[in-house]
């Protein structure tokens, strides 16, 4: 899969029934309210009644260079995208409201040999009413909502359908019944073909063991026939713990087990990571950060034994002040199957309220075969060896007031040998491959 860039609500998901989805959803609301999820997310934000509004303002611009590892005629690519956004809530009283929330953008895409796209949008990211009980800790929704979960493994986008959360003491447990994209998000575009996308039951629970730290299980069930027969139902746990100095970690772990394409689905993935603030007294805040992700691999004959992550993660985390780092690398940026991901980076706060980290990424695949669910689409590969490459990423962050948000990153991947197209002495290595970009926000009234 190449994930070029593009305008991220450009193309809709195709539709199924939901069926055998009833036994699945209790199995998991019932794992995970003996025992929390992964969700690791606040706890309910009771709402009060009146008007309320949450403006935004946004830039964001990114450029890709050489994603076929070209040693000549090197191509690349930019996607800037102009954005505001409003939500809107009105609270009845302390149990009823209604939020609907609008956000229009022009996307401006632009490569090497074509001329520049230009669209603009009028997305629709949430319209729900809610009904909230504090005497009950209960909230529901129904409509559209946004979500997303702790290093966005499972989803970072909204659905349409009804979640209900429940928080008691440290639990705090989440479920829903929902489908994405069942009516379309692109107001502007009518004309377009629009088919509903995957049906999905899911249930997420968190234990805070304090305000830091939280235990998490999830579970996820996926269904989409059009997408080669798709029923797979996935499962996290771990443990999340996020001081502000000290030693924080994270370990996280997934099954996933189903079927698609004719095939039984048993994967396994795993991240494990810590960073340690190595001195918090100084103005310079140094720290460092060692992590190691693996996601299963197949070898094609028999059950699929790789990792599938559900299609709607971003795999993106926080690193210092970055709210939206691409955790496993802002080039080659892939999704968490047939791929070992080892992870060192160090990191200062060169002024306040801001980080500058540079992270070093060493690829290798689970299992040999062509590259797949990645950013890049190299034009020669010899599969002769399961290690990919390296990659450098400097990424910067910065929040000087509670309104304003500021990101930027560069970052840079060395092919390993196997990318030529041939064996012999004179057949070239392929060409680095490069992206950067800058996120620039903007929260009137905050």
């Amino acid at each position: 899969m190449n994930t070029m860039l593009r305008p991220p609500h450009s193309q809709d998901a195709p539709a199924t029934p939901f069926r055998r989805a009833a036994g699945p959803l209790v199995a998991l609301m019932l794992g995970a309210s003996l025992l929390g999820s992964a969700q690791a997310k606040d706890a309910i934000r009771w709402q009060k009644p009146g008007w309320h509004f949450i403006s935004r303002i946004m830039y964001q611009q990114d450029i890709q260079k050489n994603l076929k590892l070209r040693k000549n005629n090197i191509s690349s690519q930019s996607l800037g995208m102009p954005e505001a956004r409003l939500v809107t809530r009105y609270q009845h009283d302390d149990h009823w409201g209604f939020v609907f929330d609008i956000e229009p953008y022009v996307s401006l895409w632009r490569a090497d040999g074509n001329p520049q796209e230009n669209d603009t949008m009028l997305y629709l990211p949430q319209l729900y009413a809610e009904a909230q009980f504090k005497e009950y800790g209960t909230r529901a929704r129904l409509g559209r909502w946004s979500t997303d979960d702790e290093r966005t493994w499972f989803f970072d986008t909204d659905f349409d359908g009804l979640n209900v959360t429940v928080e008691r003491g440290p639990w705090l447990v989440d479920a829903f019944v929902a489908q994405y994209d069942v009516w379309r998000h692109d107001l502007f575009n009518h004309n377009a073909p629009h088919e509903k996308g995957d049906k999905l039951a899911a249930a997420m629970g968190t234990y805070r063991l304090n305000k830091d730290h939280q235990l998490i299980l999830k579970g996820l069930r996926q269904v989409n026939d059009k997408k080669e027969g798709m029923h797979l139902t996935h499962l996290i746990g771990g443990s999340i713990n996020t001081p502000s100095e000290g030693m924080q970690h994270w370990a996280l772990a997934s099954y996933v087990s189903g079927h698609q394409n004719d095939r039984r689905v048993r994967g396994e993935a795993i991240d494990v990571g810590a960073t340690l603030f190595v001195d918090s007294s100084s103005r310079w805040n140094p720290r460092a950060t060692l992590g190691y992700a693996w996601g299963s691999g197949d070898d094609g004959k028999g059950t699929d034994n790789s990792h599938h992550q559900t299609g709607m993660q971003t795999n993106k985390s926080e690193m210092g002040a970055v709210y939206d780092f691409k955790t496993y690398g802002t080039v080659l940026n892939p999704a968490l199957t047939n791929i070992h991901v080892l992870t060192a980076a160090v990191g200062i706060a060169p002024m306040k309220d801001s980080s500058l980290d540079l992270v070093y990424h060493h690829y290798r695949q689970d299992k040999l075969g062509a590259l797949s669910k990645t950013a890049l689409n190299p034009e020669a590969d010899l599969q002769n060896r399961r290690t990919l490459g390296n990659g450098f990423d400097l990424v910067w962050g910065w929040t000087p007031g509670p309104a304003w948000k500021v990101q930027a990153y560069a970052g840079v991947f060395m092919p390993s040998g196997r990318f030529r197209a041939s064996t012999d002495a004179g057949a070239g290595k392929s060409a680095n491959a490069y992206a950067a970009g800058i996120d620039i926000r903007y929260y009137p009234g905050r």
